[in-house]
């Protein structure tokens, strides 16, 4: 669980503060358009309980009575029957709140109201003449937008037939769908993040802005051409167009090599799975922005070709300020090293332990290892007495072990096999003290009496013929240590 949780964390190490105020921004964006998207959802789920809860109540109070009272068995098929009847009369008062079913029945209703009920007179008598086909368009649609200029998803949605520019400034903060938005976040936060090692971050912030804006003029222009003609009634919204652009910028440089190349195939990928949303996932509009996604990628490589690099001073600036972040964090590991050790000495094993595996742990993650303080820790916590669980000494040994840091990896592994009751980490525990011994020739008879105790356990899996040639290796270091010379000292004068 530790391990999966820092791999979740990971990326937050890389955030500075308009990175997590960004995000606020987006987790507030995600709200809103959760909110708006449901909503209608939500009220026809409320209606139909209405209808259910009210009709069961009429028809136990009055209309079962009525069937009974001329003779009629209300049974099951009856009142179903009047089910359907009532929940007729129920819509007529009370439409349906889902916004593209209710935009159906208004074009019924219309079409009745203008063919039988005096639509068209009326027409002729306020305009002085017999309306056409063209013109009966025109107020229906006129009448439609009335009632979707209530709804924040229509209302600030841009919609080209409607030729509403000024929903440019807010169609970007609605989102087609669910994917759409997740992309938008992904793929803006991980541009953001590299680009600013180029550009200073407000210019980051100013393209998007901009870039967001301008885009649904692009898709206006496509929209009237004869082939997407069919598309210019439907609502464009989101900023797909404008993360492909940041993408693309994100992908060139006129300085050779100084985009990792990582960062350029993410990119390609994320036009990619761009356009695969845009024309798989999400309405007919959409579809001219798959096809724009690539332009706007070029744009941004241009832009990416030609905008100069931030400058000096501010390079400067960042380095030395993640220099003095890098020390205080450095700082903060010691202090609370030591200060857990203080407290073991004060008999506070609970704060001890605490302050000392976190401590430890970051000291032996840091890049590059410092050996030296490696070891010392290693020894000073050794040394104390505080509650640290067995496997938490077992696994600072085999991280110790990976960082080739042997003789901290020794301290700890033997200090984690004194508790250890588990089978399988006590054998591997042991098999690496014999190992590290063995290889760094420190106390070959106590590496002998660690590889016996694995082949004990089970002398037949890989583990054992491991051991069993490790043995080999320090029966032949005993020999040479047994037949060595002497060792003379010379006497100084």
């Amino acid at each position: 669980m530790k391990k999966i949780l820092s791999i979740l964390l990971k990326p937050f190490r890389f955030f500075k503060f308009h990175h997590y105020v960004t995000l606020l921004a987006f987790i507030a964006i995600g709200v809103f358009n959760f909110e708006t998207t449901l909503n209608p959802t939500i009220q026809e789920m409320r209606q139909k309980k209405d209808i259910q809860e009210s009709f069961d109540k009429w028809w136990n109070e009055e209309r079962a009575q009525e069937f009974k009272n001329v003779g009629l068995t209300p049974d099951e098929t009856i009142k179903a029957q009047e089910f359907e009847l009532y929940k007729e009369r129920y819509r007529v008062e009370n439409p349906t709140p889902i916004i593209e079913e209710r935009i159906e029945e208004m074009k019924d209703e219309f079409l009745e109201w203008w063919e039988n009920q005096g639509g068209k007179e009326q027409y002729a008598a306020e305009h002085g003449s017999f309306p056409t086909d063209k013109q009966y368009e025109a107020e229906l649609k006129k009448w439609i937008n009335n009632y979707t200029d209530k709804f924040i998803r229509y209302r600030w949605a841009y919609i080209p037939s409607r030729g509403n520019t000024e929903s440019l400034l807010t169609c970007g903060l609605l989102f087609p769908g669910i994917c759409s938005f997740i992309f938008f976040v992904v793929f803006f936060m991980f541009a953001l993040i590299h680009l600013e090692k180029r550009w200073n971050a407000l210019y980051v912030y100013a393209y998007a802005i901009v870039i967001a804006i301008i885009s649904g003029f692009f898709v206006n222009l496509l929209v009237w051409t004869s082939f997407f003609e069919q598309f210019a009634t439907q609502r464009y919204m989101g900023v797909s167009l404008m993360v492909c652009f940041l993408l693309g910028a994100n992908t060139f440089d006129r300085e050779k090599d100084i985009i990792p190349s990582f960062v350029c195939k993410i990119s390609e990928t994320g036009l990619f799975i761009s356009m695969v949303i845009d024309w798989f996932l999400n309405p007919g509009i959409f579809n001219v922005v798959a096809i724009e996604s690539p332009i706007f990628f070029a744009l941004g490589g241009l832009a990416g070709f030609y905008m100069p690099h931030r400058s000096e001073d501010d390079a400067t600036t960042t380095t030395v300020r993640e220099k003095v972040e890098t020390v205080s964090q450095e700082e903060r590991i010691r202090k609370m090293i030591n200060d857990g050790l203080e407290a073991a000495n004060n008999g506070e094993n609970e704060n001890a332990a605490r302050m000392l595996c976190y401590g430890f742990t970051a000291l032996l993650q840091e890049e590059p290892v410092k050996f030296f303080e490696v070891k010392d820790s290693a020894n000073k916590i050794a040394g104390c007495y505080a509650e640290i669980p067995s496997t938490q000494w077992i696994e600072w040994g085999a991280t110790a072990k990976q960082k080739n840091i042997p003789e901290a990896a020794i301290v700890l592994l033997e200090k984690g096999i004194t508790k250890e009751t588990d089978a399988s980490l006590l054998r591997r525990a042991h098999f690496d003290i014999g190992e590290l011994r063995i290889q760094t020739k420190s106390d070959v008879n106590a590496a002998m009496e660690h590889l016996s105790k694995v082949i004990k356990e089970n002398d037949s899996d890989t583990l054992a013929e491991q051991a069993k040639k490790l043995m080999e290796t320090g029966k032949d270091i005993l020999v040479q240590q047994a037949y060595a010379p002497p060792k003379t000292f010379k006497v100084s004068n």
